[in-house]
C-alpha cells in the first residue's frame, strides 16, 4: 500500500526553498488556484465541483518556509508514486478562487432540500 507521508518526506522537496522535508515535523501541502495538467497530487471541493471541475496544484512546503511565510515557486507532480516534476508557479494557468461565500451558498441549498 502506498505511504503518501514517506514518499512525500523522501522523494518531495520543499517547494519555497528546494530543502528536504524529512525533518518537517508536519508535511504542509498548500493549496493552489492554478490549473494542474496532471493527475497526482490535486485537490478540489467536492461541494463546488460542478462549478469548479478542474484540477488544482498542490505545492508542499517544509515548516521552516511555512513558518516564514515563504511562497512556494513550485507545484508539484509525481505519476506512478516514481518520478517527481517541479512546474514553476508563473506558468500555470490561473484558476478563480473557490470562495467561502460559494462553498457556504452549496451547503445552505443542500441543507434546505431536507
Amino acid at each position: 500500500m502506498f505511504n503518501s507521508e514517506r514518499f512525500i518526506r523522501e522523494r518531495v522537496k520543499c517547494c519555497a526553498c528546494g530543502g528536504t522535508l524529512k525533518n518537517s515535523k508536519h508535511i504542509n501541502g498548500i493549496c493552489l488556484d492554478k490549473l494542474a495538467e496532471w493527475d497526482y497530487p490535486v485537490w478540489n471541493n467536492i461541494l463546488v465541483a460542478d462549478e469548479h471541475p478542474e484540477k488544482r496544484a498542490m505545492a508542499f512546503v517544509c515548516d521552516e518556509c511555512l513558518k516564514k511565510k515563504r511562497q512556494p515557486k513550485f507545484a508539484v507532480e509525481w505519476d506512478d508514486h516514481e518520478n517527481v516534476k517541479y512546474h514553476p508557479i508563473e506558468d500555470l494557468k490561473d484558476l478563480p478562487e473557490i470562495t467561502e461565500e460559494e462553498v457556504n451558498r452549496v451547503l445552505r441549498n443542500s441543507m434546505q432540500r431536507y
